[in-house]
């Protein structure tokens, strides 16, 4: 998982990101992963799906928080059909 990170930390400097989207985005980005950990699930849209389903429904989150969320993740996921990490 840290070389995910790495790498879209990586990408996320290439594209000239504010240092406060970066760090609202690892920050939303991590919890993602964790979450895919501790469920089990693969890093893709299906698991993330569940992820915002989990966000929504359990944590109840603000519509802001929800789209930074969406923002991040999306941002990752479409970096990975991108640039494929080995």
């Amino acid at each position: 998982m840290e070389k995910l990170m790495d790498d879209f930390v990586l990408k996320m400097n290439i594209r000239n990101f504010s240092k406060s989207t970066k760090t609202s985005y690892e920050s939303e980005l991590s919890k993602y992963l964790r979450f895919c950990e501790e469920e089990k699930n693969s890093i893709n849209s299906a698991s993330y799906q569940k992820y915002l389903s989990n966000l929504i429904a359990v944590k109840k989150i603000s519509e802001c928080s929800l789209k930074q969320s969406i923002g991040a993740v999306k941002f990752f996921l479409s970096t990975l059909s991108v640039y494929p990490t080995n």
